[in-house]
């Protein structure tokens, strides 16, 4: 009796020892892989399947920590996704937050137009975020913007379905909607301006996972003219974005159309 109490003992010890199974880097949930190149419908004409690039911006469309004063929620977001390379199997997806306003004390304006854009990879049946810019008061006096490597980016990884190097949690800055890779580098933002905390944490689009969000591109746009309460947004020239409103005693902000030109898109 002895014996076999000591044996299950020193089983169970063993078993206890055995490493963890680590969790696969990237991401596994999409349905594509080398068929997201050549495949399918292709409204844009880049060589991408139409429901790939969805699947692409779904999944890795960043999670955001806001701060405990932030008074300008609102957006609504699009994306455009780009073919790189088929040889490396690499894409860039370019995130276009839209937020209606920016509510800074003495900066505020209509429209905010801050984006952020992700490189990504396939490889043996995952996909692997490897670059992100992240645009902070972009083309401005305090620009903060910067590209990040996926080692320098935070990832939520309660969600099982989410790894390191799959989709990255991001910080706004407070009523400004800059983003950074973390606090720290939030804090330091915009000439020591901007700021950010772990108050209230969602997804870039809460409310319809960017389904019918994919504007194409400035060549072949698919979404362009967009109308709200009213009002119309031309989301991918070169003109002011104003959030579909257009407040009298504030200014309106510079649009995409830059930002997409300056990136390809």
């Amino acid at each position: 009796m002895q014996r076999l109490a000591r044996t299950l003992f020193v089983s169970l010890g063993l078993l206890l020892a055995l490493p963890s199974v680590a969790r696969a880097d990237g991401l596994g949930t999409i349905s594509y892989g080398d068929n997201c190149w050549g495949s399918g419908a292709d409204a844009d004409r880049d060589g991408l399947n139409d429901d790939c690039e969805y699947q692409l911006a779904y999944w890795f469309m960043p999670k955001l920590w806001f701060d405990s004063g932030e008074s300008g929620f609102d957006r609504r977001p699009y994306y455009s996704v780009k073919n790189l390379s088929f040889s490396t199997r690499t894409v860039q997806i370019f995130y276009l937050d839209t937020f209606y306003d920016d509510t800074g004390v003495t900066t505020g304006h209509d429209g905010d137009p801050e984006f952020q854009l992700f490189e990504l990879h396939y490889s043996a049946g995952r996909w692997y975020l490897d670059w992100a810019y992240l645009s902070a008061h972009r083309k401005s006096s305090c620009d903060s913007s910067a590209w990040y490597q996926y080692n320098q980016l935070e990832y939520d990884t309660s969600d099982t379905r989410n790894g390191y190097r799959g989709w990255p949690t991001l910080y706004v800055a407070e009523d400004k909607h800059a983003t950074y890779n973390n606090l720290s580098t939030c804090d330091a933002g915009c000439l020591l301006q901007d700021y950010c905390s772990r108050t209230t944490v969602q997804f870039l689009d809460t409310t319809d996972r960017l389904v019918s969000r994919n504007v194409g591109s400035r060549t072949v746009q698919l979404i362009n003219s967009v109308v709200l309460n009213g009002k119309t947004e031309r989301i991918l020239d070169d003109a002011p974005f104003k959030g579909w409103d257009d407040q009298w005693y504030r200014p309106n902000s510079e649009g995409y159309g830059r930002h997409l030109i300056d990136f390809g898109f």
